[in-house]
């Protein structure tokens, strides 16, 4: 590729990527020759690799650019300009700067040898090493786990560089380990995150990053609360259960356990206009009546049965009628009495344990129906989530329940 005599051979090839590939945009992959297939494949991943590279490095040499247009960095501005992610071009930026003290870790990832996943997993690798690490050691730390890193998948890769500070450090091989784990103990808590973002379709994503035993306890957890392993019947998928499982386990945390929030126990509320709670449709608020968050009246009923949160029942003029918990809700003792006679969810076919259940009003706490032994049903979540759903329609028979789909 020539440049013109006015244009950077960088600026050139990149506008020459990107012409070529808006020339093949329309092209329909599906019908390449299998072998061809799997040779682009192979290249774009490498082409990949060298273009996260390119552009990581002109984000570290791009301050210029964040002065010319009164950003605080190169990834502020980008991330301005293409209405970005500012975390995410930060990330690239700070691996630019890295690769500044790490020739050989650079050249394998602009030549396509390393991703930068592995890239990452090695400089963290040799920022970890201490100071009195002679610099050739460093240097031979770095090439051989290049070396590695092109026959290893990043998990194993890591692994590796765990332990790089035994292999170039021996005289300290004893403590090696346990200094590093404690490094990555420290490290792991300062990168710790969570982001919560409304997807506006009655649902949020959630991503973070959590240290490996936060993260291992929270699986534990979900494990216990995604049992028995079924849906509808069928085997359901791994991240589905983890997902259910999440929201159950949310649903059952105490609130008396919870830190106090604006100087009152931290709550949760349902605002939802009396007519509605009793109606077959409706509309609840999580929060105040003007909020945002909306759910149907029929989740609203049933989280007003066994959720740690208060219903806020309102009448004409938005008025509170009802505000409280304590005479809906089934106590310890009830819900032990209900374990006693039933061993099992109370929908027919159902084998739940009585311990993962719920105690249901089988006359429903939002038209009257009084909490106690005679008025409850043991259900699991999921039968749970049915009794309440007005597709579904609930004829007790004996000490079971049947549930038949509304026609």
């Amino acid at each position: 590729m020539t440049a013109s005599h006015d244009t950077h051979p960088v600026l050139a090839c990149v506008r020459g990527i990107q012409t070529a590939l808006t020339d093949i945009a329309d092209l329909d992959p599906t019908f390449m020759p299998t072998k061809d297939k799997a040779s682009a494949l192979i290249v774009l991943s490498k082409a990949l690799a060298a273009a996260s590279a390119l552009h990581a490095r002109l984000l570290a040499s791009a301050g210029d650019v964040a002065m010319d247009h009164g950003a605080r960095d190169a990834a502020g501005w980008l991330a301005a300009e293409e209405y970005g992610d500012y975390r995410t071009v930060r990330r690239s930026l700070d691996l630019g700067r890295s690769l500044e003290s790490a020739p050989v870790v650079l050249s394998a990832l602009a030549e396509g040898r390393i991703d930068v996943d592995k890239a990452q997993i090695i400089l963290r690798a040799l920022d970890g090493l201490p100071a009195d690490v002679p610099g050739e050691l460093r240097d031979r730390a770095e090439v051989a786990l290049v070396e590695q890193a092109a026959e290893l998948p990043p998990k194993a890769l890591a692994r590796v560089a765990r332990h790089l500070e035994a292999v170039v450090h021996p005289e300290a091989a004893d403590a090696a380990e346990a200094k590093a784990l404690l490094r990555e103990e420290r490290s792991a808590w300062e990168k710790t995150s969570l982001r919560i973002l409304d997807r506006f379709d009655g649902t949020a994503r959630i991503t973070g990053v959590l240290p490996a035993v936060s993260a291992q306890r929270l699986r534990t957890y979900l494990e216990a609360h995604a049992q028995p392993r079924k849906h509808d019947g069928e085997h359901a998928r791994s991240d589905q259960l983890a997902g259910q499982a999440f929201c159950d386990l949310l649903e059952r945390i105490n609130p008396d356990t919870v830190p106090r929030h604006g100087g009152d126990a931290t709550v949760v509320m349902v605002t939802i206009p009396l007519a509605d709670l009793r109606a077959e449709l409706g509309a609840a608020s999580i929060g105040g009546a003007d909020s945002d968050h909306r759910i149907s009246a029929a989740e609203a009923r049933r989280l007003a049965c066994t959720a740690e949160v208060i219903p806020a029942v309102l009448g004409g003029r938005s008025q509170v009628l009802d505000l409280g918990r304590a005479q809906r809700l089934f106590t310890p003792g009830q819900r032990k009495a209900l374990r006693t006679r039933h061993s099992t969810c109370q929908v027919q076919g159902c084998d739940v344990p009585s311990t993962w259940c719920d105690a249901h009003h089988e006359d429903p706490w939002s038209r009257g129906g009084r909490t106690d032994l005679n008025n409850a049903l043991l259900v699991c979540g999921h039968h749970h989530r049915r009794l309440h759903d007005t597709r579904y329609l609930a004829v007790k028979v004996g000490s079971q329940v049947q549930l038949h789909r509304r026609t």
